[in-house]
């Protein structure tokens, strides 16, 4: 087989971000999850409002509608939004006979209109203000290229999961069916220690899944990456979001991935959604200190609606200068509800990206890996192995804690999961 079919027919040791995080993060928890693939049992939820949102922004950016009206793109953003939810809810009230807490559909409810709303907010203020030079090349770009050695060879595993993966294949069923004649041996196990060691493994490769790929007005090219988060980077006091981003080596292994299959690119556009949209003001029911309008840092508003409502709502109290020190904090200080940074990646950052995978690789693979825990403060507290971890430690019986609590899993999550653009805890 040609490494394309290797590919095409899903015959790989594919190596995603989220195993390099894992792997990076603790030796143990990487075994448990990708090695044994014990995966933790998780209530489903009625919502995943990333994977949702995702859908609402692949709409708005879909290229072959980039070019209507404005009102079109969010209509149709706003359904795809709304399409997604709901198919989560349905899923969500089959799993458990057609119930749903009421707090929980209230919460429901709830997200939903915060999608909708960062949806309008993005598509009416955002996209129009940042979107000008640039236009969608394509969305939800899904790909998978060969890690290959500093001589530029790719490189095949062995292990056990590979090898499992092969001989359950029609191709790999055939082909032990066809090199049967060239072993000598009635044993079925020393046959089988023959077939492997002939065979030359399955080709080791990236993986992933792009948000969208635009082109600016110098005709190179951009990947972009959605993030929504609580908050946005930089907030807390500290942040380097800069520094952060020029370091982020996950959308970079992206721009190298797609300098593999010959697409030129730029560098990547770090697009980051804050889980809220600004309102307008609501109304005291009482002047306060000469304004109508709260004053409150705590809202969730704009410069812009805020001056808008207060002009129309109590134009006097604007004309004395009691909203003057709100207002300039606002244009200063206030909320922030996105974050675009665009980064240039050279060409020996991407050879250096791939070369960097290749080494982790390398050891992902190592059959003499050694593996240990990796414990810190904060890691520890959130992971979802924290239970099995301790039990080894105190020799206990873990494999009841994973019976109990885990699935074992033959497929890897992100071949079935959803996109999103949230991150996963304990992965």
């Amino acid at each position: 087989m040609k490494l394309n079919d290797y590919i095409t027919a899903k015959l790989t040791h594919s190596i995603h971000t989220s195993e390099r995080l894992s792997f990076r993060g603790c030796r143990r928890r990487h075994h448990w999850l990708f090695t044994d693939r014990w995966y933790p049992q998780t209530t489903p939820k009625p919502l995943e409002f990333g994977s949702a949102f995702h859908k609402g922004m692949e709409s708005w950016y879909n290229p072959e509608m980039w070019n209507k009206d404005a009102e079109t793109r969010e209509t149709l953003a706003l359904l795809e939004f709304k399409n997604a939810t709901q198919l989560q809810k349905n899923a969500y009230l089959k799993l458990n006979n057609g119930q749903i807490d009421p707090e929980l559909d209230q919460d429901f409810k709830e997200r939903i209109e915060l999608g909708e709303g960062m949806i309008r907010y993005h598509c009416r203020k955002v996209s129009p203000k940042l979107d000008g030079h640039l236009k969608p090349i394509r969305v939800e770009i899904e790909f998978e290229v060969p890690i290959c050695d500093p001589n530029g060879q790719t490189v095949y595993c062995k292990c056990d999961q590979c090898w499992k993966l092969w001989r359950n294949s029609d191709v790999g069923a055939t082909w032990q069916k066809e090199t049967q004649h060239l072993f000598n041996s009635e044993d079925r196990e020393d046959f089988k220690q023959q077939l492997h060691d002939r065979w030359e493994g399955l080709p080791l490769t990236y993986g992933g899944r792009i948000d969208c790929l635009m082109q600016d007005e110098f005709e190179r090219l951009w990947i972009v990456d959605w993030k929504t988060a609580a908050r946005l980077s930089g907030q807390e006091e500290g942040d380097s979001p800069d520094e952060f981003i020029q370091l982020d080596d996950q959308i970079t292994s992206y721009c190298w991935a797609l300098r593999v299959l010959g697409i030129p690119i730029a560098g990547f556009i770090h697009h980051e959604l804050k889980k809220a949209f600004p309102v307008e003001p609501e109304p005291n029911k009482q002047q306060r200190k000469g304004c109508w309008y709260s004053v409150n840092k705590m809202q969730n508003t704009s410069y812009d609606l805020y001056f808008e409502t207060v002009s129309e709502g109590d134009p006097q109290g604007l004309a004395s200068g009691a909203y003057d020190e709100f207002l300039e904090w606002l244009k200063t200080e206030g909320p922030r509800y996105y974050s675009r940074k665009r980064v240039f990646r050279n060409e020996t950052e991407l050879k250096n990206a791939g070369y960097n995978i290749y080494l982790e690789a390398m050891d992902i693979i190592d059959p003499n890996l050694r593996v240990y825990p990796s414990p810190g403060r904060f890691a520890c507290t959130f992971c979802a192995y924290r239970q099995p971890c301790l039990a080894t430690n105190m020799g206990e019986d873990v494999e009841y804690l994973f019976l109990s609590g885990f699935e074992k899993r033959e497929r890897r999550y992100w071949e079935a999961a959803p996109t999103s653009t949230e991150s996963k805890g304990g992965r």
